[in-house]
């Protein structure tokens, strides 16, 4: 076979991933065998020369300044009279196939689950079993997970991987050996071999050495890795960053409004690393309007569409921000330096300008490139304290502006009043803050659930209200102008998902219909009789859960969640990509209305495909990001815990499930799985549509919102699981009858 370098080059035209093919994978793309691989060396050596391709991060090849929209893999065709559907495996074995048509999860049993893995894309068959359907898989058409963690071991002359997931079972074979891990290291593998058959071997190779199992370190490098999160810059992209300037020059500020003069604040958490907004208030153009501005660090100006920096920053999507460090999605040059609105220097900044009348509404606005200059940089638990009257030591410093706080407090609870009117939703359900000792990062300090003191959470509130005001302000501009943009949409819950959490509703005496669900005020009404209910934490969860996710698309459909008609994402462009994108756009339409631009816009809107390109992808990352965020969090809340077996803690259980309780702790704030085999002697069945264990002798069961007293009995960091023992059980949650057939359980309880 002869390789010729147009072969390359279309192949390397064809890849999907912006980062280029590795050299292996770029040879299976072209049908290279072992004999001519040599000549795809010297190739790519050559291309490289030339300047025509180029070598990028993780041994990659791609061509010069080229960054395609990543598109959807095509979906392999489900055969005649077979479902698709994406499988969940329990350790046990079994499983749950979640059907793409919408219809109710298929229980499928180990001995018909064939050689498909947890996450794999499924073609399964069905049949009516005595407690729901169950099913067959006939074929696995997409797998779902490329890598696996997990450490070294050793067997006779052999090493092979004993992977962290419970639901990978025996042995994966290393090829090629450990590379350079010795027994007992954390590794990450790819995997290179799938079974085809149940019980056949996996085959993986190592792909980095990451260290010893249990050092958090480890963990959360386990986590990145696994989530192919990029956590290093390119050689090009570092230098980019490192040739952004360090203050705003002469020629930059011009086509901008100079507001320098203006009382701008940063409020931000004590712990953040940059600093994308500012807010300001002051009198409006006539009495009885408040004007208020919303300064947005203005990214797009330092990174130009097609460039290094913007290629990289469209690879990540997002920042991602965890308890140890900050993976963010620029170079620290301009995520904290030229872009983050710092104190006390000049910054270029794209503003909203809202005048706000006695009522909330927004009577006039304006957008427009600026230049400005923070006045301090303050935080939420100072803002609180000077707000409460405490300007004691280091907080003296907040009195020159306390005057603005109160203030921009006043104006937030008129803007806030206006979406409580219309239904916009808040769930209160409390996130969980490590805590790492300063001297020693891989010492947990505690857990504790964010923004608890009410003080806190209401300076936070004093800036989210003008953030949300900004974001739909924007997002007005586009709709009255019929302008494409990328929309921050929340669609309506479907009436199945509303029908299943209303059977459950009403077995805690909570009446709720599909009306409710689907009307923003009545769901939000709904939530208010929960406050201060035993069952109100995990009530809400579920409600959550029963809602679609929010999305970023280029068909605007509203924002259920918030009630609003229109709405975008606006003020994050230094960690969202969409906000970028957004600011591109406005700079564009603002040059065309002759208002000031900032002196820097694209040519041209890209077309409505490539819009639909970013808006998929960079739903995808902030998934991403999310799921590994709360994962490396359970790591840590894990390794908190592992030193206190034996202890003993109050708790309520905030999950139900066919195989036991999670329990939730407040202080720390963790949360644990109490197994159905430590419940006692009784069998335990799951009733599904009231969320109840009920004990099949005795009748006993174990509801949501049921205070509980548990010991801590085992701790796994690597699968960031805490197992109880239950000492002590009080029901609290009124107690609906038992459903005369309770159905299998499925999946969607909480995951681990």
């Amino acid at each position: 076979m002869i390789i010729e370098r147009e072969q390359v080059l279309a192949a390397l035209g064809r890849a999907s991933d912006p980062r280029g093919l590795r050299a292996f994978e770029l040879a299976d793309a072209i049908g290279a065998d072992s004999k001519t691989r040599h000549r795809l060396r010297k190739l790519l050596a050559e291309l490289s020369d030339e300047g025509a391709i180029e070598h990028a991060e993780g041994s990659r090849y791609r061509l010069v300044g080229w960054a395609p929209a990543p598109s959807a893999p095509s979906k392999k065709p489900t055969p005649n009279g077979t479902f698709a559907g994406h499988i969940r495996v329990h350790p046990a074995g079994y499983g749950f196939v979640v059907r793409e048509d919408g219809a109710d999860d298929v229980f499928i049993a180990a001995r018909n689950r064939g050689a498909a893995l947890d996450g794999d894309r499924v073609a399964i068959t069905t049949w009516m079993g005595y407690k729901g359907t169950e099913g067959r898989i006939t074929e696995v058409l997409q797998r779902g997970r490329a890598k696996l963690t997990g450490q070294v071991r050793e067997a006779g002359r052999s090493l092979f991987l004993e992977a962290d997931d419970p639901r990978i079972l025996g042995h994966v074979s290393l090829e090629g050996g450990p590379g350079g891990a010795r027994e007992g290291k954390a590794v990450v593998a790819e995997i290179l071999g799938y079974p085809m058959v149940p019980d056949e071997t996996m085959v993986a190779r190592v792909l980095r050495v990451l260290g010893d199992p249990g050092d958090p370190r480890t963990e959360v490098a386990k986590v990145i890795a696994c989530a192919e999160i990029p956590d290093e810059f390119p050689d090009e992209v570092r230098a980019a960053g490192e040739r952004a300037p360090t203050a705003v020059l002469l020629d930059d500020v011009r086509d901008r409004l100079d507001l320098r003069g203006h009382h701008f604040l940063t409020i931000d958490p004590e712990t953040a690393r940059d600093f994308d907004d500012a807010v300001c208030v002051e009198d409006g153009p006539r009495p009885g309007l408040e004007r208020i501005w919303v300064a947005v660090a203005d990214v797009s100006h330092y990174v130009r569409p097609g460039t290094a920096l913007d290629r990289e920053a469209r690879i990540r999507g997002v920042s991602v921000y965890l308890p140890d460090r900050a993976i963010p999605m620029l170079p620290h040059p301009l995520s904290a330096g030229i872009c983050s609105l710092n104190p006390e220097v000049d910054r270029l900044a794209m503003v909203a300008r809202l005048d706000i009348d006695g009522r909330g509404e927004v009577v006039d606005s304006l957008f427009a490139a600026a230049v400005i200059r923070s006045r301090a940089r303050l935080d939420y638990a100072g803002v609180a304290a000077a707000l409460g009257g405490d300007l004691r030591g280091s907080r003296a410093r907040y009195r020159d502006h306390l005057p603005h706080l109160e203030r921009m407090q006043r104006v937030s609870h008129t803007l806030r009043a206006v979406r409580h009117a219309r239904g916009s939703l808040d769930f209160e359900i409390p996130e969980a803050i490590v805590l790492l000792d300063e001297d020693d990062p891989a010492r947990v300090r505690d857990v504790r659930k964010s923004r608890s003191v009410p003080e806190v959470k209401e300076a936070y509130r004093i800036v989210e209200d003008f953030m949300l005001a900004a974001n739909e302000a924007v997002a007005r501009y586009f709709r009255t102008r019929q302008l494409d943009t990328l929309w921050r949409v929340h669609d309506l819950p479907t009436e199945e998902r509303l029908a299943e959490f209303a059977v459950l509703a009403e077995g805690f005496g909570m009446p709720f219909s599909v009306e409710d669900g689907r009307s923003p005020k009545r769901l939000r009404a709904f939530l208010e009789k929960l406050r201060g209910r035993p069952m109100e934490r995990a009530l809400s969860f579920l409600l959550l859960r029963s809602l679609k996710q929010a999305v970023y698309d280029v068909v605007n459909v509203g924002h259920f969640g918030l009630a609003a008609p229109d709405y975008l994402h606006f003020t994050s462009p230094i960690r969202r990509y969409p906000d970028l994108i957004v600011h591109r756009l406005l700079k564009l339409q603002l040059r065309a209305e002759g208002q000031p631009a900032g002196g820097v816009a694209p040519a041209a809107p890209p077309p409505q495909s490539e819009l639909k390109s970013w808006a998929v992808e960079s739903s995808a990352h902030e998934r991403r990001a999310m799921e590994a965020e709360r994962e490396v969090v359970d790591m840590y809340r894990a390794l908190l815990m592992r030193d206190r077996i034996g202890e003993e803690y109050e708790g309520t259980i905030v999950g139900v499930t066919g195989f036991g309780l999670f329990v939730e702790i407040a202080e720390p704030f963790v949360e644990g799985l109490v197994k159905i085999d430590r419940l006692g002697d009784d069998r335990y069945e799951l009733d599904e549509q009231t969320l109840r264990l009920v004990g099949k002798n005795t009748g006993r069961s174990f509801a949501l919102g049921d205070t509980v007293r548990v010991r801590i009995e085992n701790v796994s960091v690597a699968r960031r699981k805490i197992d109880l023992a239950l000492e002590q059980h009080t029901e609290v949650a009124p107690r609906a009858p038992r459903s005369r057939r309770p159905r299998r359980e499925k999946h969607r309880g909480k995951r681990r």
